[in-house]
């Protein structure tokens, strides 16, 4: 789901704020909210995407000290709200580790092993191993997926606003 993009960039640009004389990882929590919301342009009604997580980031560095790995265990508890009638359903809680490779060319992948679980009937899931090449903008390049990633798909190549799609149904 995209809504690991704000987090992956967020971890994109604190390891870049950490010095690289450093060699011992670092450590720092990030609490984060934000909401995505749309006017009905995704599903024909107005949706909400209340996100809610906390990440417990590590960063890694190589003998020189150059970043090489960040690795964020990341908590999620989430809702996602049909506007139009205020049907509201819980998306989590959701927990999964994701980590950012940094190339010796200075680009970065994004590995992680999803979970998204929408309390749902007929449930939505968001589970497997993705690989995604951040494009910039919050915007990522969903290069492999294995299981299930309806939320994810909907928003390749485009933002969190995009992913609002794949809760159509279950809001519906």
């Amino acid at each position: 789901m995209f809504k690991r993009s704000f987090v992956a960039a967020l971890i994109a640009l604190a390891a870049i704020a950490v010095p690289a004389s450093a060699v011992e990882p670092t450590r720092q929590t990030v609490v984060q909210n934000n909401i995505v919301q749309d006017q009905g342009q995704a599903c024909g009604f107005p949706v909400r995407w209340e996100i809610h997580l906390t990440a417990e980031i590590t960063r890694f560095f190589d003998k020189d000290g150059a970043l090489v790995r960040v690795q964020a265990q990341i908590r999620e508890n989430n809702f996602i709200t049909n506007l139009a009638t205020g049907f509201t359903l819980v998306e989590g809680p959701d927990s999964f580790v994701q980590t950012t490779y940094i190339r010796d060319d200075g680009t970065i992948v994004v590995a992680t092993g999803l979970a998204a679980n929408v309390q749902s009937d007929p449930k939505l899931m968001d589970v497997g191993r993705v690989v995604l090449i951040p494009l910039g903008g919050g915007v990522f390049d969903l290069v492999f997926a294995a299981g299930p990633h309806a939320i994810r798909e909907a928003a390749d190549l485009g933002t969190l606003a995009d992913a609002l799609s794949a809760f159509c149904d279950v809001l519906s």
